[in-house]
């Protein structure tokens, strides 16, 4: 990390950097207060599980429309006025989920979030990717990721206590109110522009997005995007909350702060993880993340404790890392000024996964049962693993 930190002040300063991490631990946080609302909210307006497992859908298909933009976008664009933009969409998004009425006002602040949540991915992840050398990017996309998971660590701890005090809609408008204090802190505050490093693959055809011999791979890590991002979808976003609150009677706040725990260990393996793929390997950090995690959601089809429940879920968040070590993979074969493109389409994948995982699995979890619908989910996991396994070039290695 001390090696990390001086490249970053060598090419940038520090404070872009933080500008940016910043910017998407709270755009992330407010983003996900929804997550630990949905039982409040489901109860409030009469939405059935299903329903509310297409909110998360919702929200995945309007991160859908806004990657491979977004990913373009992110090429060109500073990024800190592109997730300025993104803050104005999250405020706009908060407001209307707080003032709904019916399911589909909550659709439509979904839809609104998730496209917020896109363009806030895509520019902080290809920014990271090209702030440092290949040599660092692994922990360069772990202080991403670390931004990332600590917004979904304090967004539903955040949201479950707020909602205590004042209900659910009043989370919310706290959350507009955070969002938007975003939009000027970025547009304001001055900072010197990182200049891009140029990867020590770039000068490799094969290293380009559009070389033959990169398709296999990327479409490998497309997969693993995919999986992890269904996992996500179905499992700690939807099925986790109201497995808490419908089977283990808990409330609001408990399941926001277990999710938040959730949150810090994600950021904690996450950390570990961007460092192992710098030093040791980079897939001998996906594959494990990989299996690990399938094992968490596979506790899950036991028939259900608070002690179970709570240990699934810092099992599989210890072990989601295998995004980040995915993206970094990218990064490595990529040229640098096609990583945002790579990128959105990385994460349009695994979009797909977040639409797909909610709508299947819930529609397994009501109509064959809970070990079909976590042993499905784990399986799609191992298969990822696999994958990467046989077909995923080392591109890290001992340092």
């Amino acid at each position: 990390m001390r090696d990390y930190l001086r490249r970053l002040r060598a090419t940038s300063g520090l404070r872009e950097p933080g500008l940016v991490s910043s910017a998407v631990l709270t755009l992330t946080a407010v983003a996900f207060f929804r997550v630990a609302l949905l039982p409040q909210l489901g109860r409030d307006l009469s939405m059935s599980t299903f329903q509310l497992g297409v909110v998360t859908t919702v929200f995945a298909l309007g991160r859908l429309a806004a990657d491979l933009p977004g990913g373009l976008l992110a090429d060109k664009m500073r990024a800190r006025r592109l997730i300025a933009l993104s803050a104005v969409g999250v405020t706009l998004g908060s407001l209307i989920l707080g003032l709904s009425l019916s399911a589909l006002a909550v659709y439509a602040a979904s839809f609104l979030l998730g496209i917020s949540s896109a363009t806030t991915n895509a520019t902080g992840m290809t920014f990271f990717s090209n702030v440092t050398d290949a040599s660092h990017r692994g922990t360069s996309m772990a202080v991403f990721s670390a931004a990332l998971l600590g917004g979904q660590a304090v967004g539903p701890a955040a949201a479950g206590l707020i909602s205590s005090v004042g209900g659910w809609r009043f989370a919310m408008f706290v959350g507009a109110v955070v969002a938007g204090v975003v939009v000027p802190v970025l547009l304001m505050v001055r900072s010197r522009p990182p200049s891009t490093p140029v990867s020590v693959q770039s000068s490799d055809p094969a290293s380009d997005d559009e070389g033959p011999r990169s398709l296999v791979p990327l479409l490998v890590l497309q997969s693993v995007s995919f999986a992890v991002f269904l996992t996500l979808g179905s499992v700690p976003q939807t099925l986790v909350p109201i497995i808490g609150a419908n089977e283990l009677g808990l409330g609001t706040a408990a399941i926001g702060l277990a999710l938040g725990l959730g949150g810090l260990a994600r950021l904690v393996g996450t950390l570990v993880g961007g460092r192992l793929s710098d030093r040791l390997s980079r897939k001998g950090a996906l594959i494990p993340g990989l299996l690990i995690q399938g094992f968490g959601v596979a506790l899950l089809a036991l028939d259900p404790s608070v002690a179970l429940w709570l240990t699934s879920i810092v099992i599989m968040s210890l072990a989601s890392f295998a995004v980040p070590v995915a993206a970094t993979i990218i990064g490595d074969i990529t040229r640098p000024t096609r990583v945002g493109a790579q990128l959105g389409r990385f994460r349009f994948v695994g979009d797909l996964g977040l639409i797909a995982g909610p709508l299947v699995v819930t529609g397994l979890f009501d109509g064959v049962g809970r070990e079909a619908a976590f042993l499905f989910v784990a399986g799609i996991l191992v298969a990822a693993a696999v994958l990467s396994w046989r077909y995923l070039p080392e591109t890290g290695g001992v340092r």
